[in-house]
């Protein structure tokens, strides 16, 4: 039972339109039980308040799931075919100091990782937190690795707001840094 749970739990957790139309159907089912069979046995008004719980509940994870922001399934597919067509440079990966933006910062890296990108991190952020956002950090804004470039185009692609940084102070070309700023 315990191992059915927490498949149901993951899998409506990676789909969260699933978790939409699950909410909307048992709020659905409750209202069409209590109006089907209203007065005439006890056992419909239970039922209806049931239905009608577990429909909150799907809501309430349903908002949870959208308030987090993460990375979409859709999402998470597309930038590691992306990443996982170039040739890997090294990442760090940087968040400032917010429970949101860790966790995002979290699923890029997790992402990077899959496709076998070196990637250190998540760090926390000295730029403070005044920023929204991913931002690419380079050593020569001029002229940024190719596979920088991709990664960007990558991330605009699939709807994450990313901006470019000069930063001279990176080790090599090669290196490039993903500052994840406050996600709101």
């Amino acid at each position: 039972m315990h191992r059915w749970y927490r498949r149901l739990l993951r899998t409506l957790l990676r789909r969260p339109r699933l978790v939409l139309v699950l909410s909307i159907v048992f709020s659905a089912t409750a209202v069409v039980t209590a109006a089907i069979d209203s007065g005439r046995s006890g056992v419909a008004g239970p039922v209806a308040i049931v239905l009608v719980l577990i429909g909150a509940a799907l809501s309430v994870l349903g908002w949870r799931i959208s308030r987090s922001g993460g990375l979409a399934a859709g999402q998470r597919r597309a930038l590691l075919q992306t990443l996982g067509r170039l040739t890997p440079l090294e990442v760090r990966v940087l968040a400032v100091d917010e429970r949101e933006a860790i966790g995002y910062a979290r699923e890029l890296r997790n992402v990077m990782m899959e496709a076998r990108w070196p990637v250190t991190g998540v760090f926390k952020s000295e730029h403070g937190g005044n920023g929204t956002g991913v931002t690419l950090a380079v050593r020569n804004v001029v002229a940024p690795p190719r596979e920088a470039i991709t990664l960007m185009n990558a991330l605009r692609r699939v709807g994450v707001p990313a901006t470019w940084e000069h930063k001279p102070e990176l080790e090599r070309d090669r290196t490039i840094e993903v500052l994840v700023g406050r996600r709101r």
